[in-house]
């Protein structure tokens, strides 16, 4: 009797480890097959429903989370206009998190020689940081787990660098609250290369006091 238990045990456990390995296999094979664009429709049908998602006017972004023997796979997948235009997948532990390819926003090196409002004009524009920079911002400071270790990490990376309105405002949407993303925007801000563009900001922000704060920041005399 003890002989047969044992058997079943071995064929279960088996079958489960089998159904695993399909599982991770699947998840393999439906990342192989996603490709620019691509819609909504057929991405659900490939990977269901994401885990979380995030948008910003024409901009969305999908995240989803597949787990299997081997671990965290992360998927983040752009939408423009209801079409895939991005996709990026690495491991979901963050010490082995590769440097993404791509990004959406803003096109490649873009330099700014428009005039300033006075919350910038003690500094020179210069030459926006690049999508494959930005991105590994962006994914660094997201997987830190307290949210004291991603402002620090964002004071530190920020240096030296530039930033349009866009990629400011991808950062904030790391945050739920108005006041995290007003946080973000205080380290950010005195690095933004296209101030002009900072009614962007304001329309990313839920309250109007929010708002009001991002317009006196931007209009105001320099602090």
């Amino acid at each position: 009797m003890k002989i047969k238990t044992l058997i079943a045990l071995l064929l279960i456990g088996g079958s489960l480890f089998f159904s695993s390995c399909g599982s991770y296999q699947t998840n393999r094979n439906a990342i192989q097959r996603i490709e620019k664009g691509m819609s909504k429709r057929e991405i659900t049908n490939l990977l269901g429903n994401p885990d979380y998602r995030r948008f910003d006017h024409e901009y969305e972004q999908w995240e989803f989370r597949k787990v299997d023997i081997l671990g965290t796979t992360i998927i983040l997948i752009d939408f423009q206009n209801d079409r895939v235009t991005n996709m990026d997948s690495f491991s979901g532990d963050v010490d082995q998190t590769p440097v993404p390819p791509v990004a959406v926003y803003p096109p490649n090196d873009i330099e700014y020689d428009r005039p300033r409002p006075p919350y910038n004009n003690h500094m020179r524009p210069g030459r926006i940081i690049n999508d494959r920079d930005f991105q590994k911002l962006y994914n660094t400071v997201k997987s830190k787990p307290f949210k004291d270790d991603q402002l620090e990490l964002l004071s530190i990376g920020v240096a030296d660098r530039y930033f349009s309105c866009q990629q400011c405002i991808r950062l904030m949407s790391i945050y739920t609250f108005d006041d995290d993303k007003l946080n973000v925007l205080d380290i950010v801000a005195p690095r933004i290369a296209d101030p002009e563009n900072y009614e962007d900001i304001v329309r990313s922000l839920s309250f109007l006091s929010s708002q009001d704060k991002v317009r006196k920041m931007f209009s105001g005399p320099r602090r």
